[in-house]
């Protein structure tokens, strides 16, 4: 059964796909987007008062673990996804195309928030934790597996995920990532790529040879990582190889997690004119109970290192659903879109951000769900775990 109408009355719309910034209305029917502008008429719609919050296309986390109950890392992806604002998750490789399958049945199926997912370039997932050597034996890696997954599910599959980590890789350096680039060149689809060496004590891979794998509509993610083998070199400046791979369409996401944003070295990289293309959380059991949270504290915390709200905003919505090629359903209020709606406060008051190293800042902002539409149904939130 459809949901009922409903109006949402007085907020501020902010929707970088479509220009639009400013006071509006927005009509929901039949789960889908009706109309948005100023002082709509109700036409039996039922009216929510939202003046004074942010209304948003549905917020885009395109970076979290949710496959619940597999490994140490699954979260129920309603945790990070509906309620806490959030309309949209994507799996960052904790499945395989072994385990697709069950993935689909168990975390896709029942979830309330939409769940799109990177396949694992290894066949393991994340079976096993990021200790072992997921790509270090050629075995690991299925070609016809991999093919077979993503053409069995393209409605879900949104590219190849793969770790480029000494540790991951093995004695096998490059070999297994050139086969990951060659596949998805094969397949068709975009590479995810983790950088930052967060296990074990081996000799970092350059990152100068990791962005030469990279093409357009790639994504490398972590880029505030503080780990070895990060974007900056040792005296704080950005490997010239990294801006020459985003000249040419790679996007660089922040991926926060619980190893993977410093604010020392965001600030390094913003004062050099490097800000993220996106805004996600790497959220996990892990750091669902700090310090990530929850998407919109990510978010808040870029407003406290000095981005835009506009801009944060882009990086969770159009940005995010460019980078999964989906834009044409997935990151705006545009009319005749499924109703994916983000509603937020942008409470005025300090609270203390805390980086993946334990760097406390203070904040002067902080973006706290009021309510989540997920194809027209209203979603309250649940208390935040948030500082």
């Amino acid at each position: 059964m459809p949901a009922p109408p409903l109006l949402l009355r007085g907020g501020r719309v902010i929707d970088p796909a479509q220009g639009l910034d400013g006071p509006n209305d927005v009509l929901i029917r039949d789960g889908r987007i009706a109309a948005v502008g100023p002082a709509l008429a109700a036409d039996g719609a039922a009216v929510l008062d939202v003046a004074g919050a942010l209304v948003l296309p549905g917020l885009i986390d395109c970076h979290v673990h949710c496959f619940n109950g597999l490994g140490n890392a699954g979260i129920d992806p309603d945790l990070l996804g509906v309620s806490r604002g959030v309309t949209t998750v994507v799996d960052a490789g904790s499945a395989s195309c072994a385990s697709f399958p069950l993935f689909r049945d168990q975390v896709i199926a029942p979830a309330r928030t939409r769940v799109l997912a990177y396949l694992n370039l290894s066949t393991l997932g994340m079976v096993v934790g990021p200790h072992f050597a997921n790509l270090g034996d050629p075995r690991l890696v299925d070609p016809d597996g991999i093919a077979g997954a993503a053409q069995a599910h393209p409605d879900a599959v949104v590219g190849i995920k793969m770790l480029a980590t000494a540790n991951t890789v093995g004695p096998l350096g490059f070999q297994p990532l050139r086969r990951g680039r060659a596949l998805a060149d094969e397949l068709g689809l975009p590479l995810l790529v983790h950088v930052g060496e967060s296990w074990g004590d081996a000799p970092a891979l350059p990152i100068e040879q990791v962005v030469e794998l990279l093409r357009p509509g790639d994504t490398l993610t972590h880029l505030f990582t503080s780990q070895r083998g990060g974007l900056l070199d040792a005296s704080g400046r950005l490997h010239p190889a990294v801006r020459e791979a985003r000249q040419r369409g790679v996007r660089f996401d922040v991926g926060h997690g619980i190893n993977n944003l410093s604010f020392a070295v965001a600030r390094c990289l913003l004062d050099q004119g490097f800000a993220p293309d996106t805004v996600s959380t790497d959220g996990s059991l892990w750091n669902v109970g700090g310090p990530v949270y929850d998407l919109p504290t990510t978010m808040s915390k870029l407003l406290a290192l000095g981005l835009p709200l506009p801009d944060v905003v882009a990086m969770a919505t159009s940005a995010s659903a460019a980078l999964l090629g989906r834009s044409a359903e997935l990151g705006s209020l545009a009319v005749g879109r499924v109703a994916d709606v983000s509603v937020l406060r942008l409470a005025e008051r300090e609270w203390t951000a805390v980086d993946s190293v334990g760097e406390r800042l203070t904040a002067p902002r902080e973006l706290v769900p009021l309510l989540t539409v997920r194809a027209g149904e209203v979603i309250d939130p649940r208390p935040a775990g948030a500082p």
